[in-house]
Order: C-alpha cells, then structure tokens, then sequence
C-alpha cells in the first residue's frame, strides 16, 4: 500500500511539472539548450578573435633598425613600423596604447655581433596586450636564430657540439588518459550543475510553491503519511535533476561535433568514450547525486511561505555546489582517499579517471557509498522539516 501511495504522488508531481510550462523550460529545456549555444558560441567567438588577433594591424616604432631585421619582420607582414612626431616618446606611446611596441636597438650592435658579443635591443611592451608581445617576440626569436647561425658559419663551428644531450621523450598516456585529464575536469562540472538547476524548480513548486497556491494542505488530506507524500515528492523532483543532467551530458558531446574545424580524431576520441561502461558509471554516481539535490532543496524550501522566499533561501547552495566543482579542474588535485570522501569534488574527480580509464574501482564503490550515505541523509532531513507543522501550515 505504502508502495502504491508512494507511486501515485510521484506521477501527480510529475505531472503537474510537465504541465507547467515555466517549470519545464527552466528545468529540462534550458539546460539542454543552453550547453550546446554556449560551446558553439564560445568556440566561434575565441576562433574569430584569434584570426582578428593574427591579422591586426601592429604599431612599432624601432631605433636604430640593424640591417637584416627587414627579413625578420616580412614574417609578419601586419606589423607596420611607425615614426612618431617630433617630441613624442616612444614609451609614453606604448604606455598610451598609441603603438604597439617600441624596439631600442643599441648604437654598436651590429659591431657587438660582428665582434662575436651580444648585441643589445630593448622591447617595450604592455603586457596585457598578449598579441602584440608575442608576435614581436617571434619577429626577434627568428632575428636572433639567423644571426645565430650565420656567426655559426662564419667560425666553422659545428652546431651539434651545442647540444650534449639530445632528449627524447615518450608520452605513454593514451589519447583518452590525455582526454580525461584535460576535458574531465569539465564534463562534471556541468553535469553536476545542471542536475542542481533540474532539481531547483521543480523542488521549489512542489514544496512552498504548494503552499502558496494552498494544495499542499489539501494533499494532506488524503490518507498518506507525510513521509510518504515527501519521499514521492523528493524522488520526482529527483527525476527532474536526472534527466536535466543526462541531456546536458548528451548534447555537450554532440556539440561538439558541429563545431568547425575540429579534428577528425578529436571527434573519433569522443565516440570512443562514450562507451556502455562510461554510462553506467555515470548514471550510478548521479542517481545518488539528484536524490541528494532534490532532498536538500525540498528541506529548505518547505521552510519558506512562497516561492520567491525560497528562492532566497536555496540561492546560497549554488555556492556550496560550484566551488568543489571548479576545485576539480585544479592542476594537481586527484581522486585519492581523502578527496573520495568530499562530495561533488569527489564525483568531478572520479569522472576525469572514468573518461581516462584509469578508475580504481575500489575508490569508485566507496564514493558511491559516500553519495548514497548522503542522499540517506538528506532525505531523512527532508522528512524532518516536512514532518513540523510549522513549516506545512502557511
């Protein structure tokens, strides 16, 4: 009988979020949306801004020019060599952005390099802009490599002399160990916020968005307990996070696949990880994560007499969800057996092993422990704070 009951407010809250149309978007069509725009959008944005950033036009002003450095700089043809008015200072100019850069060859360099020493130059350049200081520098790299070599002929010296050690070095990460440390910090990232936005709406409508509207006395009318009515109210909200992070999951790989000019390999490697173990294991660790989800922001919201003041309540979680998260994609941080412990940390972890297929799976089963342990407790919690009269009664 409890099984029945149980099963029947599930599908009423299911439904009445379906046929809610503010719900719906905001908890499943958002993210599903949302994930592929953003990628594509990004993507072109960064290669439009990188093609612009290759093609602008670049100020220099440069002193005291040796002979040779026109050819240097005909690898670049967008930089342009610019002289400033009578008065003007070239520093002052790059510190005003009226230039790009300021090249101060000394007087005796080409006597410097004649006699076999170092010639100086000085660059001046503003740091924070990136474009101008690297392609400026790959100008005098290149000066420097065909004086190098010409003082090379010049003494009949044998370059191979330079390099007493010749290194080399053997990668034996596999492309999808490489994948997974590079994109798997990612992956959970978003899949573990959208599960959060899937569970939050529907949470909120169920719980003091009831109580606005008046049904939720109503519903407690029926012959139920109320721990039967928030276990079917916590796990249809849970749905609502499951599915929200499954299809943002899924169409973050195939966005990935209109992007242009990706390689062919980077797109079989994505193939490749989609495999049935990497779904199941995925789905095991976010079943336990939405359970967990819909039960914590159920006990906050019943505590609030309308949906705007729960929103408030439950705003200040976005935080405690977003930080380990983004503490995954650190350099340095791995699943071990302190981190296997931390929640959403340990989930963000463990996904980059998944996608590397280096997992242990005796770390992996005591996350899961950990997670179910805890959606335990956040239901129990939710059954608490929907059992006191004060927080059902408006």
């Amino acid at each position: 009988m409890k099984k029945n009951i149980i099963t029947t407010v599930y599908i009423k809250e299911i439904l009445d979020t379906i046929r809610d149309r503010k719900t719906l978007v905001s908890s499943l069509l958002l993210p599903v949306l949302l994930i592929p725009v953003l990628i594509l959008g990004m993507t072109k944005i960064q290669m439009m801004l990188a093609d612009s950033e290759k093609e602008k036009q670049l100020n220099v002003v440069i002193e005291q020019m040796p002979a040779g450095f026109e050819q240097a700089l005909s690898l670049d043809s967008a930089i342009v060599i610019k002289t400033l008015g009578e008065g003007a200072a070239p520093i002052d100019s790059v510190n005003k952005e009226n230039i790009d850069g300021y090249l101060k060859f000394s007087p005796d360099f080409l006597t410097q390099i004649d006699s076999l020493k170092s010639g100086g130059v000085d660059l001046y350049v503003k740091s924070t802009n990136t474009a101008a200081s690297d392609r400026i520098s790959k100008v005098l790299d290149s000066y420097k490599a065909d004086l190098l070599a010409t003082r090379i002929q010049k003494i009949n010296f044998n370059p191979v002399l330079l390099e007493p050690m010749r290194i080399n070095k053997v990668d034996l990460a596999s492309d999808k160990e490489q994948f997974g440390k590079f994109a798997g910090g990612f992956l959970p990232y978003i899949f573990v916020i959208m599960c959060f936005l899937g569970c939050l709406y529907p949470g909120l409508d169920v719980t003091s968005g009831e109580k606005e509207r008046g049904t939720l006395e109503t519903l407690l009318t029926v012959p139920a307990s109320r721990f039967q009515i928030i276990i079917g109210k916590v796990l249809a909200v849970a749905t609502f996070g499951f599915i929200a992070a499954a299809l943002s999951t899924s169409s973050m790989f195939l966005a990935v696949q209109f992007i242009e000019d990706i390689p062919q390999e980077l797109i079989d490697l994505l193939v490749s990880v989609l495999t049935p173990q990497f779904i199941l294991l995925l789905m095991c660790m976010i079943i336990p994560l939405s359970i967990f989800f819909a039960a914590l922001i159920c006990a906050i919201a019943i505590r609030a007499n309308s949906f705007k003041e729960a929103q408030s309540y439950v705003t200040p979680l976005n935080f405690v969800i977003i930080l380990p998260a983004a503490i995954a994609m650190t350099p340095g941080i791995a699943f071990d057996w302190t981190t296997v412990f931390i929640p959403i940390l340990n989930i963000s972890l463990a996904t980059k092993e998944i996608i590397a297929g280096t997992i242990d799976y005796t770390k992996f089963a005591v996350l899961m422990l950990t997670l179910i342990g805890l959606a335990l407790v956040s239901v129990m919690f939710s059954v608490k704070e929907f059992s006191k009269e004060k927080n059902i009664l408006k």
